[in-house]
């Protein structure tokens, strides 16, 4: 009896050691399943957020940077405003001075001495007039070159050009009574200056 009580108990130990045997590789297999769920749906999840990276994050940005733009545009109500520029002060208007006009001069030799008209003429120049021309006096399309005095003829017989010819003939160091007017229709110059014989008494050569 005993032996066959050790026997059984000695069965009793084996099977439950079998069922621990068996129940062993069942354990270790829902384990390894549930690791691969785990995995499966990390990987799921991986690749909707990507999808959703690549292709819905996108689109959200640009719908919210175009809410913006819109949002920042002002509406008809709401004009910008221009700014407004100040009047400058009103400055007096600048005075105006009138050009004077070089009075034209033709110098004439009337002495013979060369060189004696491109002489006066750089004297003349240096004293802001205009020589418009220089050469020999001719007297019915003849040189003369016996004038005595010299002598000035205004060619345009105004007052004013009366007064321009009386200043230019103090200039020279000429008598007034030198002094010719004629009214020229189409003058060379305002004044023209015949050289005499007497040049040498004149100031202006002397200077």
């Amino acid at each position: 009896m005993r032996h066959r009580r050790r026997l059984s108990s000695q069965t009793l130990k084996r099977q439950k050691s079998a069922t621990q045997t068996i129940q062993r590789p069942e354990k270790s297999g829902s384990g390894v399943k549930t690791f691969l769920k785990v995995i499966f749906y990390l990987l799921v999840i991986a690749l909707i957020g990507v999808f959703v990276y690549k292709k819905v994050l996108p689109k959200y940005l640009e719908n919210k940077e175009n809410i913006s733009r819109l949002q920042s545009k002002p509406t008809q109500s709401e004009k910008p405003k221009i700014p407004v520029l100040e009047k400058p002060a009103a400055k007096g208007k600048p005075k105006l001075t009138p050009i004077q006009k070089k009075i034209q001069v033709e110098v004439l030799n009337g002495c013979g001495e060369q060189g004696i008209a491109k002489i006066l003429s750089d004297k003349l120049i240096a004293h802001n007039y205009d020589v418009v021309n220089s050469g020999n006096y001719l007297e019915n399309g003849k040189t003369n070159f016996n004038v005595a005095k010299t002598r000035l003829i205004d060619q345009i017989n105004t007052s004013e050009n009366l007064v321009n010819t009386q200043e230019l003939a103090k200039l020279l160091g000429v008598d007034r009574s030198q002094i010719e007017s004629f009214e020229n229709p189409s003058p060379i110059a305002d004044i023209t200056i015949i050289i005499g014989k007497d040049y040498k008494s004149l100031p202006i050569f002397k200077k």
